[in-house]
């Protein structure tokens, strides 16, 4: 009787007590469920956790250019009071890694791909992601909704995404418009987004053209003389880094450039993580690209503070509304 009754609790357990994945690596991933103590080596899962609604299961992770003190470090410690406990200024070692126990480990299949072999010996799962252009950005969070159990969650940050798309490429055709000629500079002036980066790719869903998009790799340094010949009309700068749109509109060196005369030259915004990374915040800044790009009828302000209370329980405060909206 003893045993039957052992056998029937073992039988009403969930079934699934672990799930098997196929992560952006092309590997077969098992993972016990839920996982509860996640390590986050790249910085742009590591927002995932926070956009699909498990923050508390993070114990340690890095962040895409997150400095203390800074007003997206006070947002995001708004929303998660145990940021500063969770946050890795660099990458963690093995051993700061371990000491988390983590019972999953997030990794970039192409930065850090060497990392499910060192944590192989210690049995700990490691997903291998790759978030850096719009299909691995819709695989990899379709891919941690699984595995968070979050995939009505998932499902409805894509949805967002292709909502606002669609509705952007639809006005831009109703209404015949033209897509203008676009750079997306970085850190500094002369350091551009190639054809090949996710920029690129908000560029041209926004409505614009990627003066870049024959340009591979990642950032590339360019002269003065090639950004002349490209001469974008509407120039569009990463919210990393010191470059502001005076440096590029009262630089003399500029003035050849129809961007820099027509006063088109914008610095975008960031709330948690930058707008121009394929984090779930992206498809705000594809929106705020469409808006600088074209005349249509776009309430910014209204969009971002409906998607941070959706997707995050979080109420965008004042300054942000105002950065997003100028």
């Amino acid at each position: 009787m003893y045993r039957l009754l052992i056998l029937a609790l073992c039988l009403a357990l969930p079934a699934l007590a672990q799930v098997t994945v196929v992560d952006q690596a092309g590997r077969e991933v098992t993972i016990a469920q839920p996982p509860e103590r996640v390590v986050s080596l790249y910085g742009v899962a590591t927002l995932y956790l926070y956009a699909l609604g498990v923050p508390e299961k993070l114990v340690l992770g890095t962040y895409v250019g997150l400095k203390p003190g800074s007003p997206s470090w006070s947002a995001l410690s708004a929303l998660d009071p145990e940021l500063p406990e969770k946050f890795s200024q660099g990458k963690p070692s093995l051993e700061e890694v371990l000491a988390r126990e983590p019972d999953l480990v997030l990794a970039s299949a192409r930065k850090d791909p060497e990392a499910a072999e060192e944590l192989a010996p210690f049995g700990i799962p490691v997903l291998l992601l790759f978030a850096e252009d719009l299909e691995g950005m819709k695989s990899a969070t379709r891919l941690l909704g699984r595995t968070f159990g979050a995939e009505a969650r998932a499902a409805k940050l894509l949805s967002y995404l292709d909502e606002k798309v669609q509705a952007i490429s639809s006005l831009i055709a109703e209404r015949g418009l033209p897509r203008p000629r676009v750079l997306f500079c970085g850190t500094q002036p002369f350091r551009v987004a190639s054809g090949d980066m996710y920029q690129s790719e908000m560029i041209a869903l926004a409505g614009g053209e990627p003066v870049t998009k024959k340009l591979a790799g990642s950032w590339q340094d360019v002269n003065a003389e090639q950004v002349l010949l490209w001469d974008p009309e509407v120039i569009f700068i990463a919210p990393y880094g010191k470059v502001l749109p005076e440096d590029i509109l009262e630089d003399p060196v500029w003035q050849g450039v129809t961007a820099a005369r027509a006063g088109r030259v914008y610095k975008m915004p960031r709330v948690f993580s930058p707008w121009d990374v394929p984090t779930p915040e992206s498809s705000l800044g594809i929106l705020w690209m469409a808006m600088k790009l074209h005349p249509v009828p776009i309430d910014l302000a209204a969009e971002a503070r409906s998607f941070y209370r959706d997707f995050y329980g979080y109420e965008l405060p004042e300054e942000f509304l105002f950065q997003v909206a100028k």
